[in-house]
């Protein structure tokens, strides 16, 4: 395969340069890919773009390795912090092991106290999963030594005294509180995105995703219908809508069949974003056998979960059969069981096949709830790019849950192995953005590696899009889809496995428009959109879910048909603007 053809932003040709010769006339722009490598572009159905690009949850970044309390205090007070638009101060950044070391002198609560007398504080975590306060946060939110747990949280205490620790759904509550939607917020979100996220995706290459987490009662889908409207996506949108633990049930459920809309190719919302536990590093992942004692010192041992199974089981029958496919974070196996239980549960009652749930994270795993997943279509979602998901960091936990449970964390050649759909996700900010850190990782990570760069390929593009509902649009390079598609300056199939760390992306193009393209490569002469006949030419190669072309060698891109290079080390991030606002190719308002 060596030239794509594209009119009105769908491909009309795949083939050889004489091939493409026939749709080749004077008004036709014709662009040499300089033999670079082509593919289909990145899906990324796990991430939190509005979220990571936004500068509300504050600017004050604390030391996520230090495990010194004093060291977060005085980081805290050099940031010179002020109250937000609802009056609350915002940081993040801390490990939980510096809110619970025994070398502390008093509550963590006091501490902020000492620096923040007066105004409300709130830090979030590195992780998300817990949030740090100080008294007038605990007091502006209502919450005393008597207020009871909310449902997939914990308010810490110790002898009956507030430590000014609020664990998940607590600290949910609470940054909800200090980041309410208001005009100013409104709009620091909106500039977020336009002015960092979205190039952020297109300079990795990432051409649809799903937000991960879409806090409608914060009008997150308000923002994203306006960066719609004003025809500044530069990627296609699947909104998942977060499904809050302490609403009503069938409250829930309307409001969020109210929330759906099937919008179009560039931005949909009807997926739902459900949380089943919490974290291992935690000890708020849901387990089936106890933790080990003493499990940070919490009153419980099993873990912490956000909905029952029977209240999952009721959402998920409720709304799968509104259109509505589920996202659930699952990461500890009683969590993991519960999810694959109400997926079963929903489909004994409503008897839909069509339905396309997933379930994320997936770290500790039983192989009874493995083999389910291929039984009833459920899609594996998993992250390899983070450094603890790699097997030199397995062992990292087993002072929380032991040797055995700590082995073939994200078990990714289990679940391939048994017939499930793995898709590769990033979970960003939580693990880095750069699609090729989780190729990478996903083939050397053994023992739980995927077992080719086809395999990996797919789990980026085509079967990705699956999730997304789009496989018939876009995840492949093929006559009659729309041209989604990157340029990268090294070929996946033939460089050396510590090579692929230097790979960067040197064009994005999404629909036929170019919405990213690399400023440090001058003899990629390509820009602008794209509105008339095109012609891409390559003398490298082309790669779709079907074929891999080098020149003229075309070779099958299925695991039987073709032996490709499966050794690669973790590539690093690169950044490749020199000015966004020079170098970024803009979609016209």
């Amino acid at each position: 395969m060596e030239a794509v053809a594209i009119k009105d932003g769908v491909i009309i040709y795949v083939g050889s340069d004489v091939g493409v010769d026939a749709f080749i006339n004077n008004d036709t722009r014709v662009e040499d890919m300089q033999g670079n490598f082509v593919m289909p572009g990145i899906h990324d159905v796990h991430m939190h773009p509005l979220e990571a690009s936004s500068p509300i949850g504050g600017t004050c970044a604390l030391n996520g390795n230090t495990e010194d309390i004093t060291v977060l205090v005085n980081q805290l007070a050099a940031c010179n912090l002020g109250p937000n638009s609802n009056g609350w101060i915002t940081a993040f950044g801390y490990s939980m092991f510096a809110l619970i070391s025994e070398n502390l002198t008093k509550s963590p609560r006091e501490y902020l106290d000492d620096i923040f007398p007066n105004t409300p504080v709130v830090v979030m975590e590195q992780t998300s999963h817990s949030m740090w306060v100080n008294s007038k946060a605990l007091q502006m939110a209502g919450i005393t030594a008597n207020t009871l747990d909310p449902n997939g949280g914990h308010i810490v205490k110790f002898e009956g005294e507030l430590q000014g620790i609020l664990l998940d759904n607590a600290g949910d509550i609470v940054i909800s509180m200090a980041l309410a939607n208001n005009a100013t917020i409104e709009e620091l979100n909106y500039q977020g995105l336009i002015n960092y996220g979205l190039p952020k995706l297109a300079e990795n290459g990432i051409t649809s995703f799903c937000e991960g987490r879409t806090y409608w009662k914060r009008n997150y889908h308000i923002i994203w219908k306006r960066i719609h409207g004003e025809g500044k996506l530069t990627a296609r949108v699947m909104l998942n809508f977060w499904a809050y633990p302490d609403d009503n049930l069938p409250t829930l459920i309307n409001d969020i069949r109210a929330l759906k809309f099937t919008g179009d190719n560039m931005l949909r919302g009807d997926q739902v974003k459900v949380y089943s536990d919490g974290i291992t590093i935690n000890a708020t992942a849901a387990l089936h056998e106890d933790y080990v004692a003493p499990h940070l010192g919490w009153p419980f041992n099993k873990g912490l979960n956000y909905f029952t199974q029977a209240n999952l089981t009721t959402l998920i029958t409720g709304l799968e059969t509104e259109g509505f496919d589920f996202h659930i974070h699952a990461i500890g196996d009683l969590g993991i069981s519960e999810s694959v239980n109400a997926i079963v549960a929903a489909r004994v009652t409503n008897n839909d096949n069509t339905v396309r749930h997933r379930i994320t994270h997936l770290e500790i795993v039983r192989q009874t709830d493995i083999d389910k997943f291929d039984d009833y279509n459920i899609t594996a979602d998993m992250q390899v790019a983070g450094d603890f998901t790699q097997p030199n960091h397995w062992h990292d936990v087993d002072f929380l849950v032991g040797t055995s449970r700590a082995n073939d964390v994200v078990p990714l050649k289990k679940f391939y192995d048994a017939g499930a759909r793995v898709v590769l996700s990033s979970d960003w900010d939580v693990s880095a953005l750069n699609p090729f850190v989780g190729m990478q990782n996903s083939l050397t990570r053994a023992p739980q590696n995927l077992p080719t760069l086809a395999s990996t390929i797919k789990a980026y593009t085509i079967d990705a899009a699956y999730v997304m509902r789009q496989e018939d649009k876009v995840g492949s390079i093929e006559v009659g889809k729309l041209a989604d598609m990157i340029v990268l300056d090294q070929n996946l199939t033939t460089i050396s496995n510590t090579a692929i760390n230097a790979t960067n992306v040197l064009l994005t193009m999404v629909g036929g428009k170019i919405v990213y393209r690399a400023c440090n490569n001058q003899n990629l002469n390509i820009g602008g959109t794209i509105s008339q006949d095109s012609i891409y030419k390559t003398t490298g190669s082309i790669v779709s879910n079907a074929t891999i072309s080098s020149g003229k060698h075309i070779e099958m891109l299925a695991e039987e048909k073709v032996e490709l290079q499966e050794n690669f080390e973790t590539p690093q991030t690169s950044t490749l603007y020199v000015n966004m606002e020079e170098c970024r190719e803009k979609v016209p308002d």
